[in-house]
């Protein structure tokens, strides 16, 4: 098969759309094409805006069996409830069970990438109140006939008691995440305990209950998003705690504490036994890295109606030099966010013999260098910026993708509908850092990045390594690197210590495990921070969400804001994006667009490459469906498996 890069797809069309399957005998479909962590060279994460193929339509009633493997490059860390990171592997399990916002949400993730109200879940669209304050209200009524996998019913107090959970000191207690609701009335009270009461949650009756966003957050541009709300089995995670609500909001009696929760959410943390998706947990084997999954009887369906038809799933940890032949074999039977040229041709390669299936699409989403920014030399931007200078990323992004890839310059992938718009001015106006050993210097020097271990100017050519007095004590330019075992970082690893040591820097490199890659970029049960730089790859949500991942709030850092940034200007720009109005949508592309030029000048992470991903899959996956955006953990209930 002839191997068409990204150049000739961008040639083409830089839109990117839901793809079907492609078959040896297929044409390549030039067709249109959200934060979890991967370990580069694949993603498995929501990505940004698409379009429905025509061909492929919900089917609700489906002829159950068959079993699929899926492979994956990311090692599970084994957390499969939201609260504790979001491992890549992980999210899909997370995603297929329900234990991620994914389904059941009163709005949910359409094929088009968008939010809508759920018909499955809500017997109308919300009933909406404009109040005095500026405030909003979101009054939703629960269809009565959603259960869990246990047979269970959900009620409006699994909704409204995922709030009262993920917004409490007492889940931030037991190391969780507590930042649910943080643009409704109260949540600023509520989360730190000033009082037991969240004034913006009301619980109405068994199966209604209302939201009341904050007048400084209206109006939204992502308004179902804003609003929306994912059921936790309440029960399960607060046993015999009650939700009360007297007129003023809801709040939770007297025996709710972080140790009464902390039991069972641990347990179901690494084994939920009662969730909402198309999919129930059976195991997880941490030896062998793979997690099995069954399909949930009980599930109703997703927005559209549509239940899986797979039997059974399994997903399991694959070496990436040997994913392929995995593929080949039979062991594994859809690879999905296959990123970089070798491995992409390799797959290819199969297509042409007869042995997988694949479709392609653009990246919602990209490889990168992510600093740490509130220790060490990385703290100061000049360093950041001397790094950037200090890679040939053009060199790097070709030999990496082959050609299946692209330089991006700030927090965008290819694929987002917002880049798309403003390509043009995004490529010519953000600062491209091209390698530059003079300009790096420069910016060390000018710093104050002249020091030698003395305390004396630094000499160059005599003096090895640069320091920085940093309040009375000399800060050596020293950086510690926490490096997964890949292709990308195999590639780094030849190309950026040498040219950071000619600049007077020294790149220290730890190679670990992605789990302990993660722990440490989350600070994760870190006490005492070691690593101030991470390789990974990233895919951004539907929705930007900058106003989270910069927040400088303590509730926020390692959980929304993993570069532990601590300057509040990219976060109130973030909340200045989302809150721009519905119709305004040059209005929102001109935000977005000032936020990615701050991104550039700032350098809080290094931008490696965005691309053009492949997934490939056994000829007997019928049906396959999706893209970044709408990815596995979504579109896999439109799938079928032949021959079982």
């Amino acid at each position: 098969m002839k191997k068409k890069g990204l150049a000739l797809l961008l040639a083409l069309t830089l839109t990117a759309t839901m793809v079907a399957g492609c078959s040896k005998s297929d044409n390549k479909k030039e067709t249109k094409t959200n934060e979890t962590q991967t370990n580069e060279t694949t993603d498995n994460t929501p990505a940004e805006d698409t379009a429905t193929d025509d061909t492929n339509t919900a089917v609700t009633d489906t002829v159950v069996g068959g079993q699929i493997i899926l492979g994956d490059v990311t090692e599970f860390n084994g957390s499969f409830i939201e609260g504790w990171g979001n491992n890549g592997a992980d999210a899909v399990i997370k995603e297929l069970i329900g234990t991620y916002p994914s389904f059941y949400g009163t709005a949910e993730l359409s094929k088009e990438a968008e939010y809508v109200y759920n018909p499955t879940v809500l017997v109308t669209d919300p009933e909406t109140t404009m109040n005095d304050d500026g405030s909003k209200t979101f009054k939703f009524t629960l269809q009565q006939d959603l259960v869990w996998s246990d047979g269970s019913p959900i009620t409006a107090k699994d909704y409204v008691g995922n709030l009262m959970i993920y917004a409490s000191p007492e889940i931030a207690e037991i190391d969780g995440s507590n930042v649910a609701g943080t643009t409704l009335i109260g949540y600023d009270e509520y989360s730190v305990g000033e009082t037991e009461v969240f004034a913006g949650v009301n619980l109405i009756d068994d199966y209604t209950f209302s939201v009341t966003i904050k007048a400084e957050h209206i109006p939204t541009f992502f308004e179902a998003y804003a609003s929306a709300v994912t059921p936790v089995p309440f029960s399960v995670y607060a046993p015999g705690v009650e939700i009360n609500d007297d007129g003023n909001g809801c709040y939770l009696s007297d025996n709710y504490t972080s140790e009464l929760i902390k039991e069972p959410m641990t347990s179901e943390r690494y084994k939920p036994t009662v969730t909402c998706g198309p999919y129930k947990f059976v195991s997880y084997d941490s030896t062998n890295r793979e997690v099995v999954l069954v399909i949930n009887d009980k599930f109703k369906g997703n927005y559209e109606g549509q239940k899986p038809s797979i039997e059974k799933v399994i997903m399991k940890y694959t070496e990436e030099a040997t994913q392929l032949d995995e593929l080949a074999s039979g062991n594994v039977d859809i690879l999905f966010g296959i990123s970089g040229g070798d491995k992409i041709n390799a797959g290819l390669d199969l297509v042409d013999q007869g042995k997988a299936d694949y479709a392609t699409y653009l990246r919602n989403g990209y490889g990168l260098l992510a600093f740490h920014c509130d220790f060490g030399p990385t703290q100061f931007a000049s360093v950041r910026q001397a790094i950037i200078y200090c890679l040939d990323r053009t060199t790097f992004c070709s030999q990496y993708t082959g050609g299946f890839g692209s330089l991006v310059h700030s927090e965008y992938g290819l694929g987002q509908w917002m880049y798309q718009e403003r390509k043009d001015k995004i490529d010519s106006e953000l600062n491209p850092y091209s390698y530059d050993l003079a300009k790096a210097k420069e910016v060390l020097e000018a710093d104050g990045w002249n020091l030698n271990e003395k305390g004396e100017a630094y000499v160059e050519g005599t003096d090895t390594l640069r320091y920085k007095n940093v309040d009375g004590e000399l800060m050596a330019c020293e950086i510690q690197w926490a490096s997964s075992d890949n292709s990308v970082a195999q590639l780094l690893a030849t190309m950026l210590p040498s040219e950071m040591e000619k600049a007077g820097m020294k790149l220290t490199t730890t190679v670990v495990d992605f789990p302990t890659l993660l722990n440490n970029y989350y600070r994760e049960g870190i006490d005492e921070p070691q690593f101030n730089m991470y390789n990974l790859g990233t895919g951004f949500t539907p929705v930007p969400q900058f106003e989270l991942s910069y927040n400088t709030g303590k509730n926020y850092l390692g959980d929304y804001n993993t570069n532990f940034w601590m300057d509040d200007k990219i976060m109130n720009m973030g909340f200045d994006l989302i809150k721009t109005d519905a119709s305004d949508k040059e209005g929102f592309l001109d935000k977005w667009e000032g936020i990615m030029k701050e991104i550039n000048a700032q350098v809080p992470n290094i931008p490696l490459y965005s691309d053009e991903y492949h997934t490939f899959f056994n000829p007997k996956v019928q049906g396959y469906y999706g893209n970044d955006t709408f990815a596995i953990g979504y579109s896999l209930i439109y799938m079928s498996v032949s021959e079982y």
